[in-house]
């Protein structure tokens, strides 16, 4: 067996097992500050400005990959021409990160800000998108999701940079519940705002719907 076959052989034994072990959700997830992360000293790019058409902008420094580093989320509405219909809305991103001094695009899996919930005792990391009311009045339902971290793709430097997410197929339903009881045990119930009432209760939904085999299993 050569050395570059052997060295495959190991690097794929190693993918194989960080799979199955994304597959063991541990039991002692809470809900990380995802704000906690090391700004650039490069500039930002000017924050997206409302007006008529684009409304709802929400700009977030999310540490995205782990790194402690700052990758900049902006997220907004934007309305399609001048209706008034709610059918005629977008949800619309913009994610950039620094590469070589330079603030680069990149697009994920993500159209959200999502939150954050670590293990302490492994350190296993989970991405998860929630519903907003403040978005889905606007443009419809959003669906929770569940990935774990990737790796980024920057290759080429002439081409939008790339950070891959992989998503969480077995275990989803432990996921969105625990982030439920995560936000129901951040806020008392007596002061959570409609948005986070609802928001807590679609999760324990969207838990439901996996456990009874309703919700699709998200693409490899």
């Amino acid at each position: 067996m050569t050395k570059h076959l052997s060295a495959s052989l190991v690097l794929l034994a190693a993918c194989a097992g960080a799979a199955q072990a994304s597959d063991a959700i541990p039991a002692d997830l809470v809900l990380a500050d995802a704000n906690a992360c090391k700004k650039p000293r490069v500039a930002p790019p000017p924050p997206i400005r409302e007006s008529a058409q684009r409304y709802n902008v929400r700009r977030r420094y999310f540490d995205l990959d782990g790194s402690g580093t700052c990758v900049l989320m902006d997220v907004w509405v934007e309305r399609i021409g001048d209706s008034d219909s709610p059918g005629m809305r977008t949800l619309e991103h913009s994610f950039r990160h620094v590469y070589r001094g330079k603030w680069v695009p990149f697009v994920t899996s993500l159209e959200l800000v999502p939150y954050i919930l670590r293990s302490p005792s492994t350190g296993q990391t989970y991405l998860l998108t929630a519903p907003d009311t403040d978005i889905d009045n606007i443009i419809g339902s959003i669906v929770p999701t569940a990935y774990v971290r990737g790796q980024w793709k920057t290759t080429d430097p002439t081409m939008v940079h790339q950070y891959s997410l992989v998503p969480v197929k077995q275990g989803r339903s432990q996921l969105y519940r625990a982030l439920a009881a995560q936000l129901a045990a951040r806020t008392p119930a007596d002061k959570q705002t409609p948005a986070e009432r609802d928001r807590i209760r679609a999760l324990e939904f969207a838990a439901r719907d996996v456990d009874a085999g309703i919700s699709p299993v998200p693409a490899q």
